[in-house]
């Protein structure tokens, strides 16, 4: 296989998926960066702080401190005192701001779509296994994922549909049954 080819082809499906950011955006007087934001919040009700999610989404804490303002101005997001540390503020949507993000189209929802289902599984396997293979280098932040969770057992059920385990919930999990963003995510290394 000629990884320039497999190089190319990703990239053009991400310029394809922040174009239709870029659009919603300008419907909704968003940067993608904005929208990127907002979504982190809506699977976070509780709250984040800015430098967890400017590392989330892949930019720099000024650009997303910028975001956040401009969320703020136009009153989709909140900052709020955390409650595990009074210094700190974290960042909450507002109602106004779940509706937007609600109305906020996925990323890479038409490359999805097109997919047949046998295909959405094997690719959640092959994102899961690239992003758990970024971690540990160090390329992007922690996710809360299956793969580098303590509650994880792969291969528990060797020879059957749904191979692994979830300890936590006691279900076996097959390849499409994996999550990127788990909110009951224990990460192994955690004490």
């Amino acid at each position: 296989m000629k990884i320039d080819q497999l190089s190319e082809g990703l990239a053009r499906l991400a310029a394809v998926s922040r174009q239709d950011d870029w659009r919603t955006g300008e419907v909704e007087g968003l940067t993608p960066t904005q929208g990127d934001i907002l979504r982190l919040l809506m699977t976070r009700p509780k709250g984040v702080r800015l430098s967890f999610a400017s590392a989330h989404i892949g930019v720099s804490q000024p650009t997303g401190s910028d975001a956040v303002s401009a969320l703020e101005r136009k009153g989709y997001l909140e900052k709020i005192s955390d409650p595990a540390d009074g210094r700190a503020v974290l960042l909450r949507a507002t109602p106004a701001g779940k509706a937007l993000a609600r109305r906020w189209p996925m990323s890479f929802g038409g490359m999805i779509e097109a997919l047949s289902e046998s295909d959405r599984v094997d690719l959640l396997g092959i994102v899961s296994r690239a992003i758990l293979a970024l971690q540990t280098q160090g390329a992007i932040s922690r996710q809360r994922m299956c793969l580098s969770c303590r509650h994880f057992a792969r291969d528990a059920h060797p020879g059957k549909s749904a191979p692994h385990h979830c300890r936590l919930m006691d279900v076996a999990l097959g390849a499409g049954d994996l999550r990127i963003d788990c909110p009951e995510h224990r990460e192994v290394n955690a004490a």
